[in-house]
This record gives C-alpha cells, structure tokens and sequence, in this order.
C-alpha cells in the first residue's frame, strides 16, 4: 500500500474508538451493504492508453469503514483463467473509494492518487473478468466486460486503450454487469479523494456519431469496421462490396473473409480496416474465393472481432478489382496496432518462431513470436515483480496464433480428423516443435477471436491437406537434437529426468480406477488414481519403450529421476519400494546389458512418502556407491513435495580423483496451492514460498552432513522453479550455481502457456564446478506436441506415436517421452583448470631404448620408440621426423606424437645405422671358439662374429686309440685330401673354386687344424662328414 493517507478526520476518528471498522458478510451487496467493484481499466499503459497503468477501484457504499485486509482481487481473462492475484491490505473508508494500481507502463499520464500501488494487474484492453475475494476466498463481487464468459448477469461492454469499464452510478449494483456498468473515460480515485461519478453526456455537445446506413445502401468495410476497437455500427444492418479472401465452409469457423475492392495498404494505428468477416449461421450458399459479392446483415462484435451475419448474398456480375496482402515483417504489436488489419490479407515475411503447440493437439493452432526465438517464461530471465510482468506484457503484445480456419477440438468432439500441420495428405509425419522456425507460404488473413490475434490460412486445414497446401513450411529440428548427448564433453557426466509419472504398477489393477480412453474406447492413462501412469500394460509398453531409449541416449554416468512410482506407497508395503526403479533398471539392461544399476533405498524413510518418489540409477563400469543414500526427511517437504535423495560416488578406475556428492529433488510444484501460498502476481505463480522454505530445508540438511563438506556436489532435479525465481536465488546464494551450456544451446526444459523456461536443473557448489567440462538441456520433450506422447496415443484418427525403427519417428523413439526435459552434465577427473590443458600439456611422453638397424633396413614403428606408448590418449598417433636409413653412423632421430586434439610432442631418439656386409668384399677369419656349449663362433677381421652352432657333441663311450692328421692338402681340382696317421687318405670334397678365392685357402688351412684338433679329441667322425661338411655346403665350398 502506498503511504497515501486517508482523510484527517476518518483517520482521527478510527483512532479515538469513535469509528469501528466492519467484517461483513461475504457476498454481491445490491443492498448497498458492502464493498463493490466499482471501476476496471486494462488499457493501462498501452499506445493510446489514457493512464500509464490499470487499475481496479473499489466503493465502500455503507456508512462504516470496512477492513479488506486479506482480500484478493482475481484477474481473469475473458475465458475465466486466472492471470494475476493481488493480496489486499487496509481499510475502505466509508462512502469512499480505494484504488489499486498496478506496474507503469510506456503511455499514459500518471496515477498519483493510488492507495496500493503493489499490484500486478495485466488486464486486456478489451475484455476481462475482476473478481474481489474476502480473505476467506467467498466472491465478494465480479465484473465481466466485453465478451466475458462469466458476469454477473451479462457482462458488460468492450473497453478500448483510452476507457474503462466503471458504474453507471456510484457503487449502485443490481448483479448484471451489463446494467451497472458502462464505458467511460476511466477516473481513477483513491480514498482520499471525492468519487467520480461517470462524466453525463452533454445534451448541447454530444458525441459525434457516425453517419446510420441507410437501407440498400453501400457502406464501405472500414466504414463499418470504424477506427476503434469496436465498430460504431453495432446492431445496424448494412450492406458492403468486396471480394472473398477467404472460406470456412466446415469445421465450425461457418463464414468468409470479405476486403474491400483493390485494398492492401500498410496501416497505422487509428485507421480503419479494410477487411471484415462475414458469418454465414446456418446458410449453406457459401462463395468461392475471388468471388465478387454484396452482401447485407446486421453487425456485431463477436468476442471483440466485428463481423457481418449475413441475410443477403449476391455475386456480383461485374468483377471488382482483386484486393492484395500486405507485405509485413511481422503483425505490429498491441491491439492498437493490429486492430487495422483486423480481416485484411497480409503475407508474413520476417521471421516468426513457434512458441506454443501444446493447443495442436486440441485446437489446431501454433503459437508464434516474431524473431529467432521463442518467448521465454519471464521468470526464467529476469526477476520476479515489475521486470517479469514488464516482459510478460511485452510478449503478450507480440504473440501471434497461426490457425487452422476451423474451431473444432481435434481432441475431443472431432478425432476422426487428423490433426494439421504435422501430418498431411501424404501421409507424412513431421514434428513442429517450438523454436522451429516458419516461412510463410501463402497468404493468411488476421483474424481476432478466442482471446488472441490470429493468422487464419485461407481455407480449413487439417491432416487431409497437402504440405504445399499449408499457410507455412519448416524444417524438421529432431535430427540435430537427437544427437546432442553425444556431444557434451566429460569423462564421466551427470544428469536429472523428469520421467512423468513412470508407474509399473498399474491403473487396471487398482480397485476403481478410471481411465482416460482412446478413439476405440481402448484405456490408456489412469484417471485420478493412486497410480498415476499407464492404464493399461500396453499403453506402459509404450510409455516404457520411449523412456527406456531416452535414458540410454542420455547415456550419463548418475542419472537422478523424478516421479517414480513409489512402489511402497502405492502397495502399503516397504519391502516394494524400490520395485518400480528395479523394473525400470531390468528394461535398460535388455536393451544393453549390464550397463545400469540402481542406488538402492536407505533403511531410514521419509516421513508420509508420495506416490511418485526421486531416485539415482547409475552404470557401474563408470562409477560405484559410496556407503548408503539418505533421505532428507523435513516438514518441509511432508504431504507437499518429495523428500530429496543424497548418495556419495566414487569413480571407477581412477583412484587419484575425489568422490563427489548427488542430490536428486522434485520441489512442490505451481499447481495446486499448498498452506495458503497463492500467486501474488508477481510470476512466479502458486507456491512460491513453499519452495523458498524447501531450498533452505535442503541446504540445512545438506550442511549437517558433515562428510561431504569439502566435497564436489550437485544438486538436480525439477525444482518446479524457474532459474530467477525466490527458490533457485536461495540455493545459490546458499553455494551452489546452476550449470549451464556455453555452447548455443536452448537451456529451456519445460514448454507452459506458450512459453520456454528451465524448472529442471543441475546446481553445483565450487568444488564440482572446478570439475564440470560440458552441460546441454536435450530438447527432446518440452519442446514436443503433446500428440506424440503415450497417453495421447491413437486419441486422434492419426496414430503419431510412431512404428519402425526409424531413430527419429520410429517406435520407441525418445521423443515426448516425458513433459520435462532431461538435463546432462560432462565431468572431468580433473580440476577444470587441469581438465582445460591440451593434451601435449597433459603428457610427458619419454624415449625408449636406442634403436639399430642395418644399412637399407627400415626403421621399426616409431610407437615402439616411445616408452609408455600405449598410455597415451587413444587415437594418438607416431612418425619419423626422418626415417632414412643409407648413412652408417649414430645419430639423433625426432618421434612426433600427434594428439586426437592435434597438439602434439616431439621425441629424441638415439638411432645407430651398422653398415652392411659387402659379399663382394673378402672378409678374414681372426679367431675361432669352441664355446662350453659346443657352439662354434668365429670372429672376423670386420669386428662381427658369427656362431656357426653346435659342432661338439656329448662325450661317448671310451673307444680304440683314435689317428692323428698326417697332412692335409688342397689339390688342383680344388678338393681337400687329408692324410692320416695311420697312412690312409680321405678326400672331403671341393672346397675352393676353379679361381681362387683368399678366403678358402685359409678355410683350407682352418680346416686341416680343426681335423687334428678333431682327430686328437676322436671326433673326426663327428665332424667330418656332419656339421663341418654341411657347413661348407651352407659357405658354398661344397
């Protein structure tokens, strides 16, 4: 509330006793006995607005005081969706007013006067429902203005930028809004000022009104459409030109386009259109378009579009000169802007991205925001209070809806008809997802209707069209999502999954649980039961498939899960617990075997567990539990939240590392209000509080754990809190940052009322942030239409949910497999700092031994000239610096080690080239050994030796006295002739060629020693005609 002070002698009065302050009764008082609603303005701030904020005026009709402390005021659209709830506090003075104020817009004068200036207020220009609240939530009063679905009574008329919907009579109320109200320029007052009664006409001035049709004549369509937002001929019947832009001949829409003759200018605020609807009711004569036609009807404002409903159409002899679309970049922003090309051909030429497709699925329709990127949750980006509401009205004056030309629900009342856009005639299926890009390839015309600017094709469109029949064309996003958990970086990686609701147990065998059934009448989910997934154990098998090739994907070495069914609450039996987490583990590993396992629970529970429950699967080749998990067991999170889950981890293979800490939580979500925390307008919806008190219950319990107090940790899991909003501010003013990607990648998770933002995180404290490499969102759920999910599958006459093996369409395919996002984190053994080297900085490769080689040989595989090699990081790879052999000699080689990141490491070998032995150059005999072994080794004049192997054997039995050598002999046929002792000769063969070589002379004399060395041991006979003899064969001189 602002300071501004009611009057002096209220407030004298209040605080001598003399004036008590009234409770009284909740409910309408059109007895004048309690606070009323007395004036509502939306145009707040907007271009032509006549004050820079909206504002709600309440009227205290009685003669006492009456405390609002408590109080609520509900803004609703014109649907009666709740947008924003202001908490009220203080005092309506009696026969007085009380204003509230909500954030300043661009245009307007200021609001000085204002009593509360807190409110967030975000009302339509247009239309609207303001519901007043006693601070026991009972409807104290409602108004419901242009084109409401909910009044008291009927609602009221439309409101443009510079009026506002306010009493005819100060505080006079009969409960029909459209009697108590009318349209005015607003007058806001606060309690210390006089009331305003709505400015009377006057008689001797009046308004300036259009000039009334006069009947078979030809009114223009701007004159009919007017330059407000409502046409100044509503109720009139007229008659107008034009030619027929458009036709919705089926699928409820029931009407035509009509623009006037030649038209298609570029407009500006305040002009008026050239185009107008024309509502065929229940007539069946419906035009072509390019028809050229007068038609006659009575006008209307139908949910704030002017329209015709025809009672005469006649097809003009003469044709009228085509009109033309208007080239835009994109439809201006704000009602102002747009409200001259309300029925107009425009053609869209600047890039818009598809921000909502979650009403695919029912209503046909995409979300679209002007630029390359969707429209972001406020909350997701800038704080919560006046820079949220400042950026969410800003979106909600950009955003555009690309329609399907009908009104049926595709989910509901019209399954026979394929849905549009992401199946055509021939029979191909492609997904739009938000953040695709669209082109424009036809003209549209814009449309107003169900609350929101619309581009409408030019015919209905449904599954049955062909892909050039579509007002747009884009290009096919899931084939480079699909790979992005391949790309992040890490030895090893964590990550968080919301699962949506993964129940093994299920719905038909709970006793009186319901289903939500298909086209064929066949159950899929459960309907508000303890179980909350699959129906039926086909529809789990789908659910399964998706989920089980997502995970694996993922492929993170921790995997914390959110909403799994909690098998013990579900059963009533503890020893169940882990049940569904175990059937889930059993899926993963038929599919790979072995590769996961799960953390099992701890023996201490929580207190009043959930049906669904968090968890850590984890793959034990990577990493392995250390000790048990614990449960975080806090009121804070008793019968509103689920009780988070800790588990300390060490990795495998790597015992120089620290282990590091997990935490898995699934934070109270925005639904449901839990221990009275509703809205306060301020963005970040229900429950804002609870969560706050959650982070500090989670830090609390986190700290007590003194173990882990120098420990790497993450915190994941849906926090069901966008990254600006009060509970992720806790937790990082508590230590820990969120994770996110440093490549350009969308960190959205979560896809809610048409816009993007990241519930499910990874927070780390500083010491795991020194370890992460790498993060990515992997945009696989949220950024889905619904239709592809298991629990919408065969709910419309195209089954989406796919068959094959096709990776990206296929049965079983990761996509929607849940609402959420998964989210993955790449680590390193290593500090970051470390982990940042290239890998030349990480290796110090040495050399091994020196190499030598002979003369022409090659070098061996300069791998084996690196010692360690096979440590090096795999994929490294070794060559010569010069491998060049011909030189004899020692000298120093280069080894160059080449990194898989291209760095590289250069290695000093010592490498020794022996020259080759020249058998054209005679070599001499220096010495001769018998080894101990009986091997026979010569030494040459070269410096080589040569082992010409055994030539003495084993000792035998003693025998006769043996002979001795007498001489020996080379005669001229060059044949050895040795003569014996004992006066015989034997001639042991050629040993020397017809030309004499030096060397075999000598062998020849070599020889004749040996034989008497032989002779005098008695091993002639041993080595005469054996191993010599085969030898000289093996020289040659045999």
């Amino acid at each position: 509330m602002s300071n501004k002070v009611l009057s002096a002698s209220f407030i004298v009065a209040l605080a001598a006793g003399t004036v008590s302050v009234v409770a009284p009764t909740a409910s309408a008082a059109p007895d004048g006995s309690n606070v009323v609603i007395n004036e509502v303005y939306g145009g707040g701030g907007n271009k032509g607005a006549k004050f820079d904020k909206d504002f709600v005026e309440l009227y205290n009709p009685t003669d006492q005081p009456i405390d609002v402390t408590g109080w609520k005021i509900e803004q609703r659209s014109t649907s009666d969706n709740v947008g924003n709830t202001h908490t009220l506090s203080g005092v309506v003075p009696a026969k007085s007013t009380f204003l509230i104020t909500s954030t300043p817009g661009s245009n307007g004068d200021a609001i000085t006067d204002a009593d509360d200036e807190s409110a967030k207020f975000n009302f339509s220009g247009k239309g609207a429902i303001a519901v007043l609240l006693d601070s026991d939530g009972n409807e104290v009063d409602l108004v419901g203005w242009g084109g409401a679905s909910r009044a008291e009574g009927t609602a009221a008329a439309g409101t443009a930028n510079a009026t506002s919907i306010q009493r005819a009579a100060l505080g006079a109320d009969t409960d029909n809004n459209a009697a108590d109200f009318v349209v005015s320029t607003p007058t806001p007052s606060g309690s210390g000022q006089a009331p305003v009664d709505p400015a009377p006409e006057d008689p001797a001035d009046p308004t300036p009104q259009p000039e009334q049709p006069q009947p078979g004549e030809v009114t223009s369509i701007a004159d009919i459409q007017g330059t407000g937002a409502a046409s100044p001929l509503v109720g009139k019947t007229v008659t107008t030109e034009g030619v027929v832009t458009a036709v919705y001949n089926e699928g409820g829409k029931n009407g035509f386009f009509l623009q006037t003759a030649g038209t298609g200018e570029h407009k500006n605020p305040g002009d008026a259109s050239d185009g107008i609807f024309i509502y065929m009711g229940t007539r069946t004569d419906y035009p072509m378009r390019g028809d050229s036609l007068r038609v006659s009807g009575k006008v209307s404002e139908f949910f704030n579009q002017t329209q015709i409903t025809a009672s005469a159409i006649e097809k003009l002899t003469e044709p009228l000169a085509a009109p033309k679309a208007v080239e835009i970049e994109t439809l201006p922003a704000g009602d102002e802007a747009r409200e001259p090309y309300e029925g107009m051909l425009v053609r869209p030429k600047g890039p818009y991205t598809v921000t909502n497709n979650y009403t695919l699925n029912t209503y046909g329709e995409l979300g679209l925001a002007p630029g390359e990127r969707a429209h972001r949750t406020p909350t997701d980006v800038v704080a919560p209070g006046a820079p949220a509401a400042e950026l969410q009205a800003k979106q909600d004056a950009e955003v555009v809806y690309l329609d399907d030309g009908r009104t049926k629900d595709y989910f509901r009342t019209d399954k026979n008809t394929p849905l549009p856009y992401i199946v055509t005639s021939e029979g191909g299926v492609k997904s739009i997802r938000t953040g695709d890009q669209v082109d424009f390839q036809t003209d549209v015309v814009v449309d107003y209707s169900f609350d929101q600017w619309r581009f409408q094709p030019l015919e209905p469109i449904t599954g049955k069209n062909a892909a050039e029949e579509l007002p747009i064309a884009w290009e096919d996003s899931r084939g480079a999502a699909y790979d992005v958990p391949d790309t992040v970086d890490g030895d090893y990686s964590i990550g968080f999954f919301n699962v949506l609701n993964y129940f093994s147990s299920l719905g038909k065998d709970e006793q009186g649980c319901k289903a939500y059934n298909d086209i064929n009448g066949q159950p899929v989910s459960a309907n508000n039961c303890k179980v909350r997934g699959a129906f039926s154990q086909n529809a789990f098998q789908d659910q399964q498939a998706k989920i089980v090739t997502a995970i694996n994907k993922l492929d993170t070495s921790v995997l914390g899960l959110s909403e799994i069914e909690n098998t013990a609450t579900v059963t009533g039996d503890l020893a169940k617990r882990d049940e569904a987490l175990q059937n889930l583990v059993d899926a993963l590993n038929a599919k790979e075997p072995g590769k996961w396992a799960l953390v099992k629970s701890p023996q201490n529970l929580g207190t009043d567990e959930d049906f669904i429950r968090v968890a850590f699967i984890y793959q034990p080749a990577k990493v392995k539990p250390v000790g048990e998990s614990i449960i975080f067991d806090d009121k804070a999170f008793t019968r509103t939240a689920r009780q988070p889950l800790a588990q300390e981890f060490d990795t495998v293979g790597n015992d120089e590392d620290t282990n590091f800490v997990a935490v898995v939580n699934h934070f109270k979500s925005k639904g449901s209000v839990a221990q009275g925390d509703a809205a306060t307008g301020d963005g970040q919806g229900n429950n804002a509080n609870v969560r706050t008190r959650q982070s500090e219950a989670l830090l609390k319990h986190l700290a007590e754990q003194n173990q882990w107090a120098d420990l790497p940790t993450f915190l994941v899991g849906d926090f069901n809190a966008y990254t600006k909003e009060d509970a992720i501010t806790k937790l990082v003013e508590g230590g820990f940052n969120i994770v996110e990607s440093e490549k350009d990648y969308d960190q959205a998770s979560y896809q809610f009322a048409g816009q993007l933002g990241t519930l499910d995180h990874v927070l780390a404290n500083a010491a795991a942030k020194e370890l992460i490499q790498d993060s990515a969102v992997w945009n696989i759920n949220g950024d889905e239409p619904v239709a592809f999910e298991y629990s919408r599958r065969n709910y419309n006459a195209q089954d989406f949910f796919g068959e094959g093996d096709d990776k990206l369409y296929g049965y079983g395919n990761p996509f929607r497999s849940s609402d959420h996002d998964p989210v993955k984190v790449g680590l390193s053994t290593a500090t970051k700092a470390e982990a940042g080297k290239t890998d030349a900085e990480k290796h110090d490769p040495q050399a091994g031994d020196a190499i030598t080689v002979k003369q022409g040989e090659a070098l061996p595989e300069a791998k084996t000239a690196v010692k360690d090699a096979d440590q090096l990081p795999e994929g490294t790879t070794f060559a010569w610096s010069n491998d060049a052999t011909d030189a004899e000699g020692t000298t120093n080689r280069t080894v160059t080690v080449t990194y898989p990141d291209n760095t590289t490491d250069e290695i000093s070998v010592d490498v020794t080239i022996q020259a080759k032995a020249d058998e054209s150059k005679p070599r001499y005999i220096v010495k001769t050994e018998i080894k101990d072994n009986g091997e026979l080794v010569v030494t040459y004049d070269n410096g080589t030796t040569e082992n010409l192997g055994q030539v003495q054997g084993a000792d035998g039995a003693a025998g006769n006295n043996g002979r001795g050598i007498e001489k020996t002999e080379i005669n001229d046929k060059g044949e050895l002739v040795v003569t014996y002792t004992d006066g015989k000769t034997e001639n042991l063969g050629q040993v020397q060629g017809t030309k004499q070589h030096p060397l075999r002379t000598v062998l020849g004399i070599l020889l004749g020693v040996l034989a008497g060395i032989a002779a005098s041991l008695g091993l002639l006979h041993v080595l005469m005609p054996g191993a010599v003899n085969e030898q000289l064969k093996q020289w040659g001189l045999r």
